[in-house]
């Protein structure tokens, strides 16, 4: 691929890393003041706000912040543009040649939405490293990051719809990366033929094949009621909800309801949620591209997050403590929208072992025994988003499963809890928890 473009991957990649450091210091709980973009009490010079320059002139102001307060931005800002260009090069250049050696017709449209498809995932990177570097500071992840990417991403699938994820049925020789990106290409939406092989976008009833899937359920009702089953459940679960029972379940439920009720941001969710419907159904009733991309983006957002956040009620039970907070949920659900719910399910089995090391070498280092789950599951997405066509190899035979897949994830969360009880009585037992 030509140098210009490597070098616009570049810029990209460094404009986004200015992004994660600017968010990872104004959207926190408290707002650093040392980023020059959003400085408090002290007046920095024009350049200072130049990426990567700018970092660089800050270690002059060493007396004013500490030592190194530079070091951690100018490496943001760096690493996000080596990971820029080394992803162009494997999700653009590499697809664009192999359609070209293996003879798929390729079009402007295609190689474009290669490049646009490229975008809509350093978007997604951006969020991830933002929301990492916020919840290593303070173990919080923002709504601005995780909510304003959820939103983004469904908006993304009506407008045009990126799939992050492909499979296939067959045999072929072919990478599955090659697929084209769904809707924004001059194939249909279902199939690319190539060989004895056709590589189909990721949706939310994979692994069944495509043409099944185009006739139930977007045809039919279970579609739209599946899909506002997810959204409103989505806007319920970001309203002010309070649950007290020092003064036992039905003052609980009363105090639950009138809080509920009253506060301004509820309202507020309720007219998005108003919104989010008429535009559901609007893209139900057209049956095209648009809707197959939405209501797999959706389905993803709501059953990831819904899956997450049965985790972190499990681990309440069992630990009488707050095992994770509420900023994984939300994180989790933004992660269902880009990249759809069976790479999240996938994710969150990866995640522990991405956070192995770097967890104890954090308890280690900082004698912290509470480490943030937020970071791990970043790290696990984007593992699953660079990897998913050999990780969907891999796992398809268990999401053929289909409905047995709701018991054995039943089974597990009973499984969780009752291994987290244990573990809690043995340290009791040791003395080693009061």
């Amino acid at each position: 691929m030509e140098f210009p473009f490597l070098l616009l991957s570049a810029l990209l990649g460094i404009l986004l890393g200015a992004f994660a450091n600017y968010a990872a210091s104004a959207w926190a709980w408290t707002p650093r003041r040392e980023n020059p973009w959003c400085a408090s009490g002290w007046t920095p010079p024009w350049w200072y706000r130049i990426p990567v320059i700018g970092w660089l002139g800050m270690r002059k102001e060493t007396a004013r912040f500490g030592r190194r307060v530079w070091l951690r931005p100018l490496l943001v800002e760096l690493a996000m543009a080596a990971f820029a260009v080394w992803f162009f090069q494997k999700s653009v250049a590499g697809p664009a040649v192999l359609l070209f050696v293996n003879e798929i017709p390729v079009t402007p449209t295609a190689v474009w939405s290669l490049v646009a498809r490229f975008i809509f995932q350093m978007l997604f990177v951006a969020l991830m490293l933002a929301a990492s570097l916020i919840d290593f500071d303070e173990k919080t992840i923002p709504d601005r990051i995780t909510i304003g990417g959820t939103l983004f991403a469904l908006i993304c699938a009506c407008i045009f719809p990126l799939d992050l994820g492909t499979y296939r049925l067959g045999n072929s020789d072919l990478p599955l990366t090659i697929a084209p990106v769904n809707g924004l290409l001059d194939f249909p939406l279902t199939q690319m033929e190539t060989g004895d092989d056709f590589l189909v976008p990721l949706t939310a009833s994979a692994p069944n094949p495509p043409l099944d899937v185009l006739r139930s359920p977007f045809g039919g009702s279970f579609g739209l009621i599946s899909a506002l089953v997810c959204w409103w459940g989505w806007c319920f679960a970001l309203m002010d909800r309070r649950w007290r029972t020092g003064r036992g379940t039905v003052w609980a439920w009363r105090i639950f309801w009138l809080r509920l009720l009253r506060t301004r941001s509820t309202r507020r969710l309720f007219y998005l949620g108003e919104f989010g419907t008429f535009a559901i159904i609007f893209f139900w009733m057209q049956a095209g591209p648009q809707w197959v991309s939405l209501w797999s983006a959706l389905l993803g957002m709501g059953i990831s997050g819904a899956f997450i956040w049965m985790v972190r009620i499990g681990g309440k039970l069992a630990l009488d403590r707050e095992a994770m907070g509420f900023g994984d949920v939300t994180l989790m659900a933004m992660f269902g929208a880009f990249l759809g719910w069976q790479p999240c399910v996938v994710l969150f089995f990866i995640a522990p072992f991405a956070g192995i090391l770097l967890g104890l070498l954090l308890i280690l280092l900082f004698k912290d025994p509470e480490i943030p789950f937020g970071p791990f599951l970043c790290a696990a997405a984007l593992l699953t988003m660079l990897y998913w066509p050999m990780l969907w190899a891999l796992t398809m035979p268990i999401f053929k499963l289909g409905s047995l897949l709701v018991t054995l994830g039943l089974g597990l969360w009973l499984l969780m809890v009752l291994l987290l009880s244990l573990i809690l009585w043995v340290e009791k037992k040791l003395g080693i928890v009061p």
